[in-house]
């Protein structure tokens, strides 16, 4: 026989499967609670039922999606590593196509520095007069060309250099007579030390005025001999 403790338990378990049933179904709040009281069910207790069936009802419809996204995630990895294959391959191929055009340059280079290291022997050989100049290669006449060019480049550097100390010496002496000049102490012959310092000072300008025509004339010329280099 049921008792009558049997029979409350068993319709409060039915009310609480109603509730949730409603509380899945969308019923109104106000039947919710109707519900949840005829369960014995807290308000606070229904409150996090009904939010715990909220998220499960989110994440049911995200578990819809575990095959399609599955899929897709099995498409994505399966075309990122065959271009991660591709790539890789591809690297190779460069590094391996550098590292040959590397070894051609150095093969061109270490050809270059022979002949050049025989052009110079010849040259010398050229210098100490015994080779014919009819018998002079046109690579090592172009040596020679190149070398004569050289020297007339350092010597217009030199010439050049030459000018810019000289003009400066000048500029100096001038400036230096200026000074004396603006500091000339008052005295019995100041006019004739002015009349002196004035005139060497014209003569330090025109000397100026020429070093700096000079150093102009050397820097063009240093320009000219390096464009022949």
């Amino acid at each position: 026989m049921t008792t009558l403790a049997q029979i409350a338990q068993n319709k409060k378990q039915q009310a609480r499967a109603a509730f949730i049933d409603a509380a899945w179904a969308g019923t109104t709040p106000d039947r919710l609670a109707e519900l949840a009281s005829d369960a014995g069910i807290e308000p606070a207790a229904a409150d996090a039922i009904i939010a715990r069936i909220a998220e499960a009802r989110a994440d049911m419809h995200s578990a819809g999606d575990v095959v399609r996204l599955r899929r897709a995630a099995t498409k994505t990895k399966a075309h990122a590593d065959a271009t991660r294959s591709q790539a890789e391959a591809q690297i190779a191929k460069l590094e391996s196509e550098a590292d040959a055009a590397s070894f051609d340059a150095e093969n061109a280079q270490r050809e270059l520095n022979a002949a050049e290291s025989a052009a110079r022997r010849v040259l010398a050989v050229y210098d100490e007069g015994l080779l014919p100049a009819s018998r002079v290669p046109k690579e090592v006449l172009a040596l020679m060309e190149r070398r004569e060019h050289e020297r007339k480049a350092s010597e217009a550097e030199a010439t050049k250099c030459a000018a810019f100390n000289h003009r400066n010496s000048i500029r100096d002496d001038v400036e230096r007579l200026e000074r004396d000049l603006r500091n000339l102490p008052i005295s019995r012959d100041r006019k004739e030390q002015e009349a002196r310092l004035k005139d060497e000072i014209e003569r330090a300008k025109t000397a100026l005025a020429a070093a700096e025509t000079r150093l102009t004339d050397a820097e063009r010329a240093y320009a000219k001999a390096r464009k022949g280099l």
